[in-house]
């Protein structure tokens, strides 16, 4: 149903204005109307409960990009997530669920499991319950931040004659659960929980960095997997590359055999982000990786959707988008084993991985079959130049030219007076190279300034520093002791005759 015609038939059955169908929403649910509402509801939907049809007037009226990054996950990326984990899978956790997509596929796949639904969003969880409700499905929605731990409200829904019953309980159940989907907010900043020692999510392995929470929620995933539970998460391509301490963890989760499979998605499958992603799947004891990337094999799906307001020739008018879409055969060969295939799937050890620090793009790994295309491709190639860019500007040096000259700075400044201007090159691939100055010289007096150009990787450079940084200021503790025991030897005789007065 198109997004206009959609929100006029639910208006009109909630009797509500489009900018209150959330309360609208949340009253329905706790109301002796629900489940008539839930049946007219039905009706008005044709019956299809295998689409999150909400979704689509949430995402458009109500979701908020700029501080909570919430992206909505496609059909065909939650339905590839859900074929991933869920066959036989009693339990089925939805971390950071949204309005429910991701268990909405889950239990098109799997009606018997129990769902533990996890979300932050106040606006987005009384879309969620009632989504549930509609499917009568069993199981509990938690309302918490996923990384913090601080609750807000835990419900348990009960299945009943046709939709399930919602009830508030004081206690959110303790999830250790068969499968794991989720498509949690990209690259944002989060706070880790206190006191960090006692959270055993993060007593194995680096902290992921206060700047990106892309592996803490990662991390809280396989914390609550079970021995024999199988977990697929939607993320950033740039989480498979990333420098610091998210390469460390890849390290962890390679070394220890968490990691199963890396599928790499192409740009264009979000209506509201062009992004490209990729999904991870994790399991226990893995001794290979399988590796795909199907940037080349989606199908593209014309979207329409009429002008929603402004003037007449905004609402008059019906826009259509392109959006990539992953089709059913090829959802099956990416849930199958890996093979080695030129240009989509590879199978690779671990120590491969480590051979490549472990950067876990698959266009590192996957043969190109090509006569004349001997490379990867170039969007991977760039992305690796910006990588090693960010990471040689860590930190800027200002330094006056006598003293530069003095530390052997000259070397390093004519390292930058070659930077090569690439931004022409980059942009006939829709790229932006990522440069920035990490040394100037200057005529100002014994100037010296030490700059950080970059929050999360200088925790990884200042990691090499610190040893250093330590032992000297244990050597020169040792040496302070050492003269303070000389004066006060030295004072002793004089304080003992009267020569020097206290």
């Amino acid at each position: 149903m198109e997004l206009s015609e959609l929100t006029q038939s639910v208006c009109s059955l909630l009797d509500c204005e489009t900018e209150s169908i959330v309360d609208s929403v949340k009253n329905v649910i706790f109301s002796d109307r629900k489940n008539d509402i839930l049946s007219k509801y039905f009706d008005l939907i044709g019956g299809n409960l295998q689409t999150d049809e909400l979704q689509k007037i949430f995402q458009y009226y109500y979701a908020d990009r700029k501080e909570k990054c919430q992206d909505f996950t496609p059909k065909s990326i939650a339905n590839l997530l859900a074929s991933e984990v869920v066959t036989g899978a009693k339990s089925i956790y939805d971390m950071c669920a949204g309005s429910g997509a991701l268990t909405i596929q889950a239990w098109v796949q799997n009606k018997g499991a129990i769902f533990y639904c996890e979300e932050l969003d106040d606006n987005v969880i009384p879309v969620l319950l009632f989504n549930l409700a509609l499917r009568n499905i069993s199981g509990y929605v938690i309302h918490r931040d996923v990384l913090t731990l601080k609750e807000k409200a835990i419900y348990r829904l009960t299945a009943g004659d046709r939709f399930s019953r919602i009830e508030r309980i004081l206690e959110a159940p303790e999830i250790s659960a068969d499968a794991i989907v989720s498509n949690p907010p990209y690259n944002i900043p989060w706070s880790a929980p206190e006191p960090l020692f006692a959270d055993k999510r993060f007593k194995k392995c680096t902290i992921p960095p206060a700047s990106n929470a892309n592996y803490a929620f990662v991390l809280t995933a396989l914390d609550r997997l079970s021995e024999n539970g199988r977990c697929a998460l939607v993320l950033p391509c740039g989480a498979l590359t990333s420098a610091g301490s998210d390469k460390e963890i890849r390290r962890y989760l390679c070394d220890n055999r968490l990691l199963e499979k890396v599928i790499a998605l192409p740009g264009h499958m979000f209506e509201a982000t062009d992004i490209p992603t990729c999904i991870m799947v994790f399991s226990h004891d893995n001794k290979c990786i399988s590796l795909f990337d199907c940037r080349k094999k989606v199908e593209q799906e014309d979207r329409e959707q009429n002008g929603q307001s402004g003037g007449a020739s905004h609402t008059g008018r019906t826009y259509h988008k392109t959006i990539n879409v992953l089709p059913a055969a090829l959802i099956e060969a990416l849930c199958s084993s890996a093979e080695d295939i030129p240009e989509f799937s590879r199978v690779v050890t671990i120590d491969e991985i480590s051979d490549q620090g472990y950067v876990l793009a698959p266009s590192r790994y996957i043969q190109i079959d090509s006569a004349g295309k001997g490379h990867r491709p170039y969007g991977d190639i760039i992305d690796d130049i910006n990588r090693v860019s960010r990471e040689r500007s860590v930190l800027k040096i200002t330094a006056n030219e006598t003293l530069a000259k003095q530390l052997g700075l000259f070397e390093i400044a004519e390292l930058e007076n070659n930077v090569p201007g690439l931004n022409a090159t980059f942009k006939m691939f829709d790229k932006k190279y990522d440069n920035r100055h990490f040394i100037q010289l200057s005529k100002n007096k014994n100037e010296l300034k030490i700059e950080n150009q970059d929050k999360e990787l200088f925790l990884s450079l200042f990691s090499i520093f610190l040893p250093m940084w330590k032992q000297h200021v244990m050597f020169l503790n040792q040496e302070e002791n050492r003269l303070l025991a000389e004066l006060r030897d030295a004072m002793l005789p004089d304080l003992m005759s009267g020569k020097i007065q206290v």
